[in-house]
């Protein structure tokens, strides 16, 4: 009986483990320590995958630029991977300038977020990022970042104008593909490379800008555009 109890109990604590993959919450929002010596966390889901939560964000959310759990204070430097991945319930997120880089998936198919500010601490905008958040209709790209990753707005149907800045070295492949309502675009002079379908079926796309800094031009890249 002895035997069976403590098996059951080490059932429960693995049970309450795999409940969840964040390493701690405060106020509503899910964190995973990213450097215990550097006092760093990056912004995560609730459950023990992505989607396991529906709509674990809504409304508005802010995130701080530091949090404090167990008397430890950590700076709020990234948006992981799949952060807020389908969250349809989200209108409006402020991100503080302690993030630098948006993960992989974060806001996939937020489609309730209609705008986006990313601040210029940002310098990475990681692959499929805002794939399909479609009610999206602007966002706002700083001179902080370097890259925008692979299909990082692709799907994002209602976007009708995007800025590229001027930091910007390389468009990932098929990062606007699907933008129907991109109306027009002006790629800046520090751009190299553009990947494949970067701009694939951006129907209403009338005008593009493509400096002579552009030395290569993924296949398809502008597909049934203009």
């Amino acid at each position: 009986m002895k035997n069976f109890k403590h098996f059951l109990t080490i059932l429960l604590l693995l049970c309450s483990t795999a409940a969840s993959a964040h390493d701690f919450e405060v106020d509503g929002i899910y964190y995973n320590v990213l450097s215990e010596e550097d006092k760093t966390v990056a912004v995560t889901y609730a459950g023990l995958y992505s989607g396991a939560v529906a709509d674990e964000y809504t409304s508005a959310v802010v995130i701080p630029a530091t949090v404090t759990h167990n008397n430890i204070t950590y700076s709020v430097t990234s948006i992981g991977y799949s952060a807020l991945s389908g969250c349809t319930g989200l209108t409006s997120i402020e991100i503080p300038n302690s993030v630098t880089s948006i993960g992989v998936w974060a806001f996939h198919n937020c489609t309730g977020l209609t705008s986006i500010t990313i601040p210029n601490s940002v310098t990475i905008i990681g692959n499929y990022a805002f794939y399909g958040c479609t009610g999206l209709t602007s966002v706002t790209i700083p001179n902080s970042v370097t890259s925008i990753g692979g299909s990082a707005f692709r799907g994002c149907t209602g976007l009708t104008s995007v800025e590229i800045p001027n930091s910007v070295t390389s468009i990932g492949n098929s990062a606007f593909m699907y933008c129907y309502e991109l109306t027009d675009i002006i790629i800046p002079n520090s751009v190299t490379s553009i990947g494949e379908q970067a701009f694939n079926r951006c129907d209403s796309l009338t005008s593009i800008t493509i400096p002579n800094s552009v030395t290569s031009i993924g296949e398809g890249a502008f597909n049934d555009c203009i």
